[in-house]
């Protein structure tokens, strides 16, 4: 992430966007996972510096921290019987679907976003980012 920040930035102009996605990890990190809930808390922090660095240009930088999403990848690294109460420990009772996250996403890489940079959004089914 950080390489392929570097390598776009000299190509942005102001108005442009750069999405990081991290996770509800970052904030809750859960002990089976910490090497993966540390880089997700770097990344909240590399966005929100990033975004100070590049606001004079009109570059925005924004992240965002889903908390359980449906994808293969779930069913590939839990077992069986974790895969079926994945997300059911949220307080809407159910995991994401990626098409959920979208609307976030384009928010912040669209012209309607144009006053959002350095923060963290987490789409997490009411588990808070605390």
């Amino acid at each position: 992430m950080f390489h392929l920040c570097k390598a776009a930035l000299p190509h942005m102009r102001a108005g442009d966007s750069i999405i990081n996605t991290c996770s509800i990890q970052a904030y809750q990190p859960s002990p089976t996972l910490l090497a993966y809930a540390t880089t997700k808390a770097a990344i909240v922090n590399f966005s929100k510096g990033l975004a100070q660095m590049v606001a004079d240009r009109g570059i925005r930088v924004n992240s965002v921290a889903p908390g359980p999403v449906w994808t293969p990848l779930i069913v590939s690294t839990m077992p069986p019987e974790q895969v079926k109460s994945f997300g059911l420990d949220t307080p809407l009772k159910r995991p994401a679907q990626p098409a959920e996250l979208a609307p976030l996403y384009v928010l912040l890489a669209s012209d309607d976003g144009s006053y959002i940079t350095g923060q963290t959004y987490g789409i997490t089914g009411d588990e808070p980012l605390v």
